[in-house]
C-alpha cells in the first residue's frame, strides 16, 4: 500500500476517534483542537493575513471541522475522500490558474476554492448522522435549498468580519462565492477569480 493510502487511514482514524471522544470522553475539547489544527495546517496561507484569520474563523464551528474529516462517497469504484483533500487540492489548482493577474487574486481564488463547498460539505455530514437519504426531484431541490442556507449561515459573519478588516478583498471575496453583488468589488476581477474556480475539479453537488 503506498503512502498517501496510509495517510488517509490514518486521517480517518483520527476522524473516529473524535467521534468516539466527543461521546463522553474527557479528552474530547483536545480531539477537535487536533483535527482543527490539520486544517489550519493545510488551508492556503495568504500573505494577506486578514484571509488567513477568515478561515480560521469560519473554522472555529466545531461541526464545520467534522465535516471537513469525514469522507464523502466518489464515483463508483473510488474509495470515499476526506472533503479536506479535496479542498486542499481545488486550492491548489485554483492558486495557479493561468489568468489570474495579481498575487492577491490567486490568494482569493485559493481561499474561495478551498470554503466554497463549505454548505455541502456539511449537509452531507448531517445526512450520514441520519438523516434520511435523498430519493426524489422534490427531495433534491430541498436539499439544495438546506445546502445554499447553510453556505449563507457558515460565510456570513466571517465575511463580516473581512470586510471590516480589510474592504475590498472581503467585497471581492463575498461577490465571488455568491453572498452579494458589491459594486465596490472590481467585476473583472472577480470574473478571473471566478473561472479559477470554474477551473478547478473536485467533488461538488
Amino acid at each position: 500500500m503506498n503512502a498517501s493510502f496510509h495517510l488517509h487511514q490514518n486521517r480517518t482514524s483520527l476522524y473516529r476517534h473524535t467521534l468516539r471522544s466527543e461521546r463522553g470522553q474527557p479528552h474530547a475539547v483536545d480531539v477537535i483542537t487536533q483535527c482543527r489544527n490539520e486544517i489550519y495546517e493545510r488551508m492556503p496561507h495568504a500573505a494577506q493575513g486578514v484571509l488567513n484569520a477568515f478561515i480560521r474563523n469560519l473554522f472555529s464551528d466545531d461541526d464545520l471541522v467534522h465535516a471537513y474529516l469525514h469522507p464523502v462517497t466518489t464515483p463508483v469504484g473510488q474509495p470515499a475522500t476526506m472533503p479536506l483533500d479535496l479542498c486542499e487540492r481545488a486550492a491548489n489548482q485554483a492558486r495557479r490558474y493561468p489568468g489570474l493577474l495579481h498575487r492577491h487574486e490567486r490568494e482569493l481564488a485559493a481561499v474561495a476554492a478551498f470554503v466554497q463547498s463549505c454548505g455541502y460539505y456539511w449537509c452531507a455530514y448531517q445526512q450520514a448522522l441520519g438523516r434520511p437519504a435523498l430519493q426524489n426531484a422534490e427531495t433534491m431541490r430541498s436539499y439544495r435549498s438546506r445546502i445554499a442556507s447553510a453556505h449563507k449561515a457558515f460565510l456570513e459573519e466571517p465575511l463580516r468580519q473581512l470586510r471590516r478588516c480589510h474592504a475590498d478583498l472581503g467585497s471581492t471575496l463575498a461577490q465571488v462565492l455568491g453572498m452579494d453583488q458589491d459594486d465596490a468589488a472590481d467585476p473583472q476581477q472577480v470574473a478571473r477569480i471566478q473561472a479559477a474556480l470554474g477551473s478547478v475539479m473536485m467533488q461538488m453537488p
